[in-house]
């Protein structure tokens, strides 16, 4: 897979029509999806590498959310000429995912999305029988509400009893100032089982933590043999992959997302991975 592969099949991306024509069982930019005896429960799909499992857990009612293409202007709308250039339907196809991994026997999780009532991730994982007693480790991109808002219930109480959680260090500042009350909840619900990971140090499973700052502080993603965990590196890959110095409004820091979209993307493109991010749309799988 090269860059300009990529950015050809970006194009692609975002001509698809939503959800009702799609086609589900290739991603657009394309990487095949083998469903589970012939069908993945919905809002869920299933891919192996390396004999790990993974599936995709849709945390949206579809696999495809439009993006207004406003999120993506940047300050005094510098950069409308340039998305609408790549949008000019005035929405950007986005996705909201978490990730379940089979490995050495175990359940696994990257992100959890966010709280039960306002996500689906204890739906996802109900249709695929399995408990959230039986996830053994979770591991966090960074701290914002759709990927840590479903670790507690609506009364701070864990919902993962028996799962160890890693959350990278450096994101622990931005949590102490952001979501003081949460990261207290997190906190207390995982006390035994809370481990502040440094990114670059290998961790439990096989899990190795990378460095991509700027959407927040400590935002970390994960390679797991040949799959990369990209958590928020693009909110919007039909404008991102073909112009990678677009934002979304979401991104803390935009000087230090760009330079951490870009390091993030070479890294994946020249060691073959398979990338998934929790919003790239349809399958969660960028190429």
């Amino acid at each position: 897979m090269t860059i300009k592969n990529i950015i050809a099949a970006a194009v692609l991306c975002a001509s698809l029509p939503m959800s009702a024509q799609i086609n589900w069982s290739a991603n657009p930019v394309g990487a095949v999806f083998a469903r589970q005896g012939g069908q993945s429960p919905e809002g869920t799909f299933r891919l192996t590498s390396g004999g790990i499992e993974v599936y995709t857990l849709v945390g949206s009612e579809t696999p495809d959310v439009a993006r207004p293409a406003s999120l993506f202007y940047g300050a005094d709308n510098a950069d409308k000429a340039r998305v609408d250039a790549l949008a000019p339907a005035g929405t950007v196809p986005s996705a909201m995912n978490c990730f379940l991994l089979r490995v050495d026997g175990q359940w696994v999780m990257v992100d959890v999305g966010m709280p039960e009532g306002r996500g689906n991730t204890l739906r996802r994982l109900n249709a695929l029988g399995v408990s959230p007693a039986e996830i053994k480790a979770i591991f966090i991109t960074h701290a914002h509400g759709d990927h840590v808002g479903g670790l507690t219930d609506a009364s701070g109480a864990c919902t993962y009893p028996n799962a160890r959680l890693y959350i990278p260090a450096a994101e622990v500042p931005f949590m102490e100032s952001s979501m003081a009350e949460g990261w207290k909840n997190i906190r207390e619900a995982y006390a035994d089982r809370l481990t502040l990971i440094e990114q670059g140090t290998v961790q439990s499973f096989g899990f190795l933590p990378i460095a991509a700052p700027g959407h927040t502080p400590g935002h970390t993603v994960y390679r797991l043999g040949n799959l990369l965990f990209a958590g928020d590196i693009l909110h919007g890959a039909a404008v991102q992959l073909v112009d990678p110095a677009i934002c979304a409004s979401f991104d803390a820091d935009r000087a230090q997302s760009i330079l951490s979209r870009g390091t993030i993307l070479d890294y994946a493109v020249a060691n073959s991975l398979t990338v998934l991010g929790a919003h790239v749309p349809l399958n969660g799988v960028l190429f």
